[in-house]
């Protein structure tokens, strides 16, 4: 057995401030950890519980089977995991969890998190893999995209693309993807894939665009084309403009589930009542209302509780639902005229993606059902007649649009209100 000891930090009124002890054990077959909230820390009026179901604010030491949930969030997803691996791989072992969550940047690390040796500050862990020094200056995206291709190609890397991993492994998510500087500002860059079907990176660009039009609050985003190749450019929302952190836990950790695709809509909105600011409450939870309805219209059906996410805001002392992201709109999987069926559960008929089963969850959301009608007959309208145009401002081109068109279609014509 390893059993492996971190400081952990947080981001806290424009500085780092130690917030408690992280021990992780773990064997071949199973993981374990046990957390302790610092005294002083404790003490201060501005002490959060920095997972709010799974960490409480106590003195006591707290323990769990596996990770803690919002260390999992502060972890690289499978993506990034795979990077990891094949750094490892030179050295013929395997990262540990407390590898995967100790080795990232600080620069690039998603969220307010951090970990340190000891209360002098945070610092990377460096595993006798990590210890090399990487040469070379920083990639840029053309040189990202390349690597890209080698690491989906399983090619052995050159030691000066290795520096992509430790850039590129801290974003969580399966998709190729990297953290950059795009304008003076943070933003976390995907990868298009060569031979695509349909260029993603322009359909998640026009999603996001309709998102917005239906009052759905989404960052800045755009699509740049480098060496021929599609490049979408998300701007960080757990970053401050003037370079701070912001704390951010997925709904898989406000919900307490021990699987992403295990939760519902339904769920998110009951935790976010007991553990969110009461001053934004209700606007977030007609907000996630708006998300599920929108999720069905485009079909996005990779809407798991890892694509959802609430930032702590110090103003109100109290977690908010983040800005929408990953809204990509997916191929129908169903024969036609079965219903699709998202991630999460929706209403009383379960996952299924139908505005009926959504409207029957209206409660839920603290929504009268003469207005969750409302938000629903004005959001299929915006859809319905603004889902081409956008895509075609994002350059898709007509075939490539007849090619999307399913996507939109199916649940458009099932819904109340149809072009």
């Amino acid at each position: 057995m390893s059993t492996d000891l971190a400081v952990t930090y947080l981001w806290q009124h424009g500085s780092y401030r130690v917030v408690g002890m992280l021990e992780i054990s773990q064997t071949k077959e199973e993981t374990a950890s046990r957390f302790v909230y610092d005294e002083g820390y404790l003490n201060d009026t501005d002490a959060i519980a920095i997972d709010p179901l799974g960490l409480p604010l106590m003195s006591e030491i707290q323990e769990t089977g596996g990770l803690f949930s919002v260390f999992n969030d502060a972890c690289p997803d499978s993506w990034g995991k795979h990077l990891l691996d094949i750094e490892a791989e030179g050295h013929e072992t395997q990262p540990t969890l407390f590898d995967y969550l100790t080795s990232q940047d600080l620069d690039n690390r998603i969220g307010a998190l951090a970990f340190g040796l000891d209360r002098s500050g945070p610092q990377r862990f460096d595993p006798p893999w990590r210890r090399e020094v990487i040469p070379g200056a920083p990639l840029n995206l053309d040189e990202m995209i390349r690597v890209v291709d080698a690491v989906l190609d399983n090619d052995v890397l050159p030691a000066q693309y290795r520096r992509f991993l430790m850039r590129g492994s801290s974003v969580g998510g399966a998709q190729p993807k990297a953290v950059v500087d795009y304008q003076g500002a943070p933003h976390i860059a995907k990868f298009s894939r060569d031979m695509e079907y349909v260029p993603v990176c322009r359909t998640e660009r026009a999603a996001m665009r309709l998102a917005a039009r239906c009052d759905i609050r989404v960052p800045e985003c755009t699509v740049i084309e480098i060496g021929g190749r599609d490049v979408f450019l998300i701007e960080r929302f757990d970053r401050t403009a003037a370079g701070g952190r912001r704390h951010l836990i997925t709904a898989q950790t406000l919900i307490g589930s021990d699987d992403m695709m295990k939760g519902s809509y339904g769920a998110i909105a009951d935790h976010m009542r007991r553990f969110c600011s009461h001053q934004n409450l209700q606007a977030d939870l007609e907000e996630l209302f708006r998300r599920m309805v929108f999720n069905i219209l485009v079909n996005n059906h990779e809407d798991h509780l890892k694509n959802h996410a609430f930032i702590y805001d110090e103003t109100s002392r109290g977690y908010r639902l983040s800005p929408a992201y990953d809204i990509v709109p997916q191929p129908p999987i169903q024969m036609d005229g079965e219903a699709e069926r998202l991630s999460l559960g929706v209403g009383e008929q379960g996952k299924r993606a139908t505005i009926e089963n959504a409207l029957s969850g209206y409660r839920s959301f603290g929504l009268t059902r003469s207005q969750a009608h409302l938000v629903v007959d004005s959001m299929t309208r915006i859809v319905s007649r603004n889902w081409v145009m956008e895509n075609k401002r994002a350059g898709i081109s007509e075939k490539e649009i007849r090619k999307i068109k399913p996507s939109y279609s199916k649940n458009l014509r099932h819904s109340e209100i149809s072009r």
